[in-house]
């Protein structure tokens, strides 16, 4: 794994988010050899240690390119907000899909590795289970811009792309599913919670380690990488309670049409996980396991 990792110079778009954080800071910290070829961009949360990128932006996109380099381009950036994504849909789609393609343009100047986060929300949740070969179907505008993305990240020959669904840390200042409830119930607030939501609760730390260890084994193609439990948003947000000892009582379940969300979601992605499970070593956590990782910190 050393050499690998060690003799690239690394680039992670979205270094200051959800997932991209955590995988810079195992670059960082768990490979001493490499930590100074590993870089890193922010857009809104500003970080002294990352360089500023908008992917809106196709001069800023050039520019670290040629400052940088890089033999390996890990894309976590962009308008991960499904609501946002559909109230400003054309800067979700300059952002997320041209974006997408000036990157992809860049890598292959550079004869770049490019690896792209994706979402399980490219499908319409119709099927009973989702392997990497179903085809796609996105009914929201934010599906549509990660759809439409991994087209062009497929066009490059080196490329890897991870499809991930309902991703949680635990930052305390997190829009993550676990630290809205956490927060909530802290506060004794209501909790609305649908339970015809089904999908795979992921830790943002499991999912950095495998695409860490898919980068060191060179693999390409698509890979569904999520957490290995499958389980509705009420009974999701019941379990956080009693992990972190609060009161469920102010849990609600509801359906999706009582939130009145102005987008539709898919309600059932249930995703196959022997691909990357035949793949690589690291093992997918289940909630319980995710949840306790989160209570340890």
């Amino acid at each position: 794994m050393k050499n690998n990792l060690n003799t690239n110079k690394i680039l992670i778009l979205g270094a200051s988010g959800r997932v991209g954080k955590e995988i810079y800071k195992i670059l960082k910290n768990n490979f001493p050899d490499s930590k100074n070829n590993v870089f890193g961009t922010y857009h809104n949360k500003k970080n002294d240690h990352l360089e500023h990128l908008d992917l809106n932006d196709l001069s800023e996109i050039k520019n670290i390119f040629k400052t940088i380099q890089p033999n390996i381009l890990i894309h976590t950036a962009g308008m991960i907000y499904p609501i946002e994504c559909e109230e400003n849909q054309d800067l979700a789609w300059n952002v997320n899909v041209i974006g997408t393609k000036n990157i992809v343009e860049c890598c292959k100047k550079y004869n770049c590795k490019l690896v792209y986060l994706s979402s399980d929300y490219v499908f319409d949740g119709i099927e009973n289970i989702y392997d990497e070969s179903h085809v796609v179907n996105p009914i929201n505008f934010y599906g549509k811009t990660k759809s439409e993305s991994e087209k062009l990240v497929l066009d490059l020959e080196d490329s890897l792309i991870v499809r991930t669904a309902w991703v949680n840390d635990y930052d305390k200042n997190s829009k993550s599913f676990v630290m809205q409830v956490i927060n909530s119930l802290n506060n004794k607030n209501f909790f609305n919670a649908p339970s015809d939501q089904f999908g795979h609760p992921t830790l943002s730390h499991n999912l950095a380690e495998i695409v860490i260890e898919l980068i060191h084994k060179k693999s390409t193609g698509i890979f569904n990488v999520a957490g290995l439990t499958f389980i509705d948003r009420y009974n999701f947000a019941k379990k956080i309670a009693e992990t972190f000892s609060l009161d469920s009582s102010f849990i609600h379940e509801v359906s999706t049409a009582e939130l009145h969300q102005p987008i539709k979601r898919p309600s059932r992605i249930q995703l196959d996980f022997k691909k990357i499970q035949s793949t690589v070593s690291t093992k997918l956590l289940t909630l319980e396991e995710q949840l306790e990782y989160i209570k340890n910190f």
